[in-house]
Parts: structure tokens; C-alpha cells; sequence
């Protein structure tokens, strides 16, 4: 199972495009928020249609029908998805680390900082996918997950 992730794309067209060209052996895309409507252009445009898209809202985003958070099941494991943006992430990954432990969520996704973060700590993977269209560590692309039962590889891609 392939994974895309990605976060504050920010209607950069020209990086979106790069993202489709990159996708196409996804089984899921999931954005993180600050631009929900990035979603739409990217699934308008990918060439293989059984992707599965899930998003969450960020800062930049006013949709109400969009949740601010999501747990998602996929294969074994539960992530937790989120901006970060109401979690101080910022400043530390505290508060968001407490509230996936609380949806009992061994993987936790968020954006906002606009820099690529990876890490796993006792079976938990820690990933912000940074930003494809602003970064601010220098690092313009995305993170993609493969999962093969327990495993799971997250590794980081620039566009």
C-alpha cells in the first residue's frame, strides 16, 4: 500500500502538477490543509482514478464541511491526521502527540510548519510532509508512506 502525502501546496499550480506527475502509484493521497481545493485539481487530473483522496482543513482553508482532524484506518494501522495548526506544532509536538495517543493512532500526520519532519519513537511515525510550494527549510516535495503489513517506510520525496 502506497501512500502520498502532502501539505500547504497553496494553489501553486506548477507544484501541483508535479505532484500528479508523481502519484500514480498511490492507493491513497492525503492532504494535511492550506489548500483543501489543491485536492479537487490533483483528483480532476490523475490518470489512475482508484486513488483515494482524504483531507483535513488547515488555517488557510474556511470549508465547514471539512473536518479540522481525521483518524483513517488503513491496512493495520491508525493515523491521525491534522494541520497542527491548533496544536501548537510550531512550538513542540506535545499536545499532538497526547491527543493520537488518545485516538490511539500509531502514525500522526500534520503540516503548517512548511518543513519536512520524520521520525519514529516506540512504533509511533511522526511525519510533516513540509510544503511542495513554500517550504521553509529549503525542501520542496512530499512524503510518501509504503505499508506492507506492520512495516511501515516513510521516506521523503522533492519535487
Amino acid at each position: 500500500m502506497l501512500i502520498g502525502i502532502i501539505s500547504d501546496t497553496h494553489r501553486e499550480y506548477e507544484v501541483l502538477n508535479k505532484i500528479i506527475d508523481r502519484i500514480k502509484k498511490c492507493d491513497y493521497i492525503l492532504h494535511l490543509g492550506d489548500n483543501i481545493q489543491d485536492v479537487i485539481y490533483i483528483k480532476d487530473r490523475v490518470s489512475k482514478k482508484d486513488i483515494k483522496f482524504i483531507n483535513v482543513k488547515g488555517n488557510c482553508d474556511y470549508s465547514n464541511s471539512i473536518p479540522d482532524e481525521r483518524v483513517v484506518e488503513i491496512g493495520e494501522h491508525r493515523i491521525y491526521m491534522t494541520h497542527g495548526h491548533k496544536y501548537g506544532v510550531k512550538t513542540d509536538l506535545n499536545r499532538l502527540m497526547y491527543r493520537a495517543e488518545e485516538l490511539e493512532c500509531n502514525i500522526v500526520l500534520y503540516g503548517h510548519t512548511h518543513m519536512v519532519f520524520i521520525s519514529e519513537d516506540y512504533g509511533k511515525y511522526i511525519i510533516n510532509p513540509g510544503s511542495p510550494s513554500q517550504p521553509r527549510d529549503g525542501k520542496a516535495g512530499m512524503v510518501f508512506v509504503n505499508i506492507e503489513g506492520s512495516k511501515v517506510n516513510p521516506y521523503f520525496m522533492e519535487l
